[in-house]
Formats: structure tokens, sequence, C-alpha cells
């Protein structure tokens, strides 16, 4: 099972990492499903239990898998929500902390930007998916964003409606084109002289703007984004241990 990547002489720890990364991806694993045994693995990719152990462990300090005491080893799926609400705090009429709902408000094919496909990694000519959606909380509008992604690794997006994509995008990336966010790099500036149409605001009014380049299982950057909120609400939050 591991021959076609012996003659790069990687160590079979990361040969098995890769597989068990090919895996993940191409059987769209579900997060609520364990992963087969230590004792399987070594079975199929007929080496020890120990070499297993070490490419499972390094899967598990990257952020990919997560190991549950008698339960057993499970796709993680990093709360790329929670991240970007450490940016902003959103209350409800309440007064309490809210979640927005995300709603898509348009999905298309465009030709490609060169600033944009250098963020992807991809030539400068490859044509894009462009989303726009918009966070709401009870009925306003409280975060405006605009997503690009590689159309060839998205090609079951062409032919969708604003309305078929559901409230949380990630999973969705990965069930209906097996494309898995496993981590990000975010970058924030404050931005004037911008009005969002979605927003609403005007000249005067400060916003906050968020750029996030995520990155598929191995590394590869699948999707980048421009998040935009009130600077009125901006709240950025750490804990420091």
């Amino acid at each position: 099972m591991l021959k076609n990547l012996e003659k790069f002489k990687i160590p079979r720890y990361e040969q098995v990492r890769w597989h068990i990364l090919t895996l993940l991806t191409e059987s769209k694993w579900d997060e609520n499903t364990p992963l087969p045994t230590e004792q399987e693995f070594a079975d199929k990719y007929q080496v020890s239990v120990g070499t297993v152990r070490k490419a499972v462990a390094k899967l598990v300090d990257d952020g990919v898998l997560t190991k549950y005491q008698g339960r057993g080893t499970f796709l993680k799926r990093p709360d790329f929500e929670s991240s970007l609400l450490r940016f902003f705090k959103f209350r409800d009429k309440d007064a309490c902390y809210a979640t927005p709902t995300g709603v898509v408000k348009k999905v298309m094919v465009i030709e490609g930007i060169e600033e944009i496909n250098e963020k992807l990694d991809i030539g400068k000519n490859k044509a894009l998916i462009y989303i726009e959606r918009v966070r709401i909380i009870e009925g306003k509008v409280s975060l405006s964003e605009k997503i690009w992604l590689p159309k060839s690794r998205y090609q079951a997006f062409v032919n969708l409606e604003p309305e078929d994509f559901e409230n949380l995008l990630y999973p969705f990336y990965y069930t209906k084109c097996g494309q898995f966010v496993s981590s990000a790099v975010e970058t924030l500036f404050f931005v004037a002289n911008h009005v969002d149409p979605y927003l609403d605001n005007n000249e005067q009014e400060n916003l906050v703007k968020v750029c996030r380049i995520a990155k598929s299982l191995e590394g590869d950057p699948i999707e980048y984004r421009e998040s935009y909120g009130m600077a009125e609400k901006f709240s950025y939050e750490v804990n420091i241990i």
C-alpha cells in the first residue's frame, strides 16, 4: 500500500500519515464516525502499530484528528465560526451574545483575478467561484463577506443557487466538494472610506476587515475570504494561559 511513496525515502510514519489524509479527503469522512483502529491501519498498510501510532499522533498535533478515551480517533473540525467572532461581539435584543446566521446572497463563476489567484496559489488565468455572504442577527446584517474559491476544486458549485447553500460553509465545502478546511491564517485591518451595500454604512463609518486564507489538510490554500464589520462592534479577545 505504501510502495508509491517509498521511492521518495519518506519515513514510513509520514507515508502512513499521508495515506490517512488521503482517506479522510477522498472518502469525505464524517467527524462523528471513528477512524479504523491502529491495528486495522497497521494491517492495511503492512506496518507496525507503533508506526501507525506515530502517524496518528502527528495528525492529532496538527489539529486534524482528535482522540477520545474509550471512543476512538475522530476527524476534528476546527471551530472557525468562533475564530471570526473573537473579533466581533454581537448581542441579541436580550443583550446576550449571539452567533450570526450565514446567508449567501450571490454566487457566480468569474475570471481569474491575479491578486486573488496568487493568494490561492493557482494560475492567474484560472477561473474562480465568487460568493457574497452576509451574517444576520435578528434580521439585521452584522457582517458582510466576499469569498473566492478555485473553480477547479468546487465544480459542484457552478450550478448552485444562493438558496442551495447551508448556514455553515466549511462543512458544506466538505460534503459537496470534498474540500476540508483544516487551518487558516487571518489578518485584520481597519478601513475607511469603504461603503458596503449589505452593511449600509456611510464613508464616515470605519470598518474592520478580516482577511482569511483557509487551507486544506495538505496545507494548500482553498479559500480566500474578506469579512467586513462595523468598527464599533470590534472587540478583540484572547486568553493567555
